[in-house]
């Protein structure tokens, strides 16, 4: 089978497209920065709704690859709505950053939560006092997972390191929460 060449941002592409995203707002550390150094970035994800893996190459040569962020973005879908929503690829940095300082970069990560239409977070607020109204899930900035053989603490040590976007920590419910919002954490 021949592979066609992935479809790429060109550096004017990519940032009008973070800026769409409101990237220009949120300041990242020179971590997350310092990826257009990395001749590639991949993950390697499993959705524990839907039992979907994925596992792709998100950053190529430089650039972001088209096809590889429409496959995450619907990786990432509202599984109760099937409603995809483009997924800051920001966040993709920060897991693949997080993956790497936990040591695991062959391991998937366990997506619990990615994206959530409003009418999905509404019914959850309504059952759960711990989503968000304005939740980063809605605007496709945030994500919530688990790393199997890895401790959950190890997870959020790991994102607290990067100094960068949202990180909570839930210890009951054995996942954490990343976000490409201002940093803080709780």
């Amino acid at each position: 089978m021949i592979q066609n060449k992935p479809a790429r941002f060109n550096r004017q592409r990519r940032a009008a497209m973070l800026a769409a995203l409101g990237a220009a707002s949120v300041p990242f550390s020179s971590v997350i920065a310092s990826q257009s150094t990395y001749p590639e970035l991949s993950l390697s994800l499993y959705n524990l709704h839907t039992t979907e893996h994925v596992k792709r190459a998100f950053w190529v040569g430089g650039e972001y690859d088209l096809d590889a962020l429409k496959e995450i973005n619907h990786f990432f879908r509202d599984h109760r709505t099937n409603e995809v929503k483009t997924i800051d690829p920001r966040l993709l940095s920060i897991l693949y950053l997080v993956n790497g300082k936990v040591g695991k970069p062959a391991k998937p990560f366990s997506v619990i939560s990615g994206y959530r239409s409003a009418e999905t977070n509404r019914k959850l607020a309504k059952i759960n006092s711990g989503v968000a109204k304005n939740s980063y899930h809605i605007k496709g900035r945030a994500v919530d997972i688990r790393l199997p053989g890895t401790e959950t603490s190890q997870l959020r040590d790991a994102g607290l390191a990067l100094r960068v976007g949202g990180v909570g920590y839930y210890a009951e419910s054995n996942f954490i929460h990343l976000d490409t919002g201002p940093h803080r954490t709780w």
